[in-house]
């Protein structure tokens, strides 16, 4: 009966070397690191991409080439890898149109090994072409290629007519030129877009990363 009472005596004070969880300072408890949405990420391509090449739904893999921090943490290491995909791809036309390709980062892989979704748009191409709209890649024209062949051919035409027939052979030959070196134009593309490996991308969070 005396024992009965010591161990009842014993349960009721409850353990006396445990950590209380009363003691613990709010103050000391980090909070979990949120990467904002607004955040610019700067990724070198280790993948080409090409108007040519490339087609809808191809894979874009890419590095992060600068530590991304959060309260003086580093939350997104340099090298992390980043994922992708072409959504849609877009030639230069034959006569107007400049080539396109909308990327989208999808992923994000730590150097631990960690699997992050993103949500994203883009920034910038690193001068190898022109931001269209929130995730697209626009090339540049060929307007100027185009005036030089034309401009080329009729020279060419007008020396050719100026030997076989002087002035005026060289003013016929020069309209000859002329209409080949467009014609030329016609029947060929613009300038593809060609986006190399080592060609930085700038991405922006469209979500926060949360832990």
């Amino acid at each position: 009966m005396i024992g009965f009472i010591i161990l009842a005596t014993l349960l009721q004070q409850g353990p006396q070397n445990g950590p209380k969880l009363l003691d613990i300072d709010p103050s000391k408890v980090q909070p979990p690191l949120v990467v904002p949405a607004g955040t610019v990420i700067p990724v070198t391509l280790t993948s080409r991409v090409s108007t040519k090449n490339s087609k809808d739904g191809d894979g874009i893999y890419g590095k992060t080439t600068f530590p991304i921090t959060v309260n003086n943490k580093i939350v997104i290491p340099e090298g992390s890898f980043v994922r992708g995909r072409i959504t849609e791809l877009k030639r230069p036309g034959r006569v107007k149109g400049k080539g396109e390709i909308t990327l989208n980062f999808q992923t994000l892989v730590l150097p631990n090994g960690i699997t992050i979704p993103l949500y994203t748009s883009l920034r910038g191409a690193g001068g190898a072409g022109e931001r269209k709209g929130e995730a697209t890649v626009q090339g540049d024209s060929s307007k100027s290629d185009d005036a030089k062949t034309v401009g080329t051919t009729a020279a060419e035409g007008g020396l050719i007519g100026a030997i076989g027939g002087g002035g005026k052979g060289a003013a016929v030959g020069g309209v000859g030129g002329a209409a080949v070196g467009t014609a030329a134009v016609l029947l060929s593309r613009g300038k593809d877009l060609v986006l190399e490996p080592g060609t930085t991308i700038e991405i922006v969070l469209d979500r926060p990363i949360e832990p």
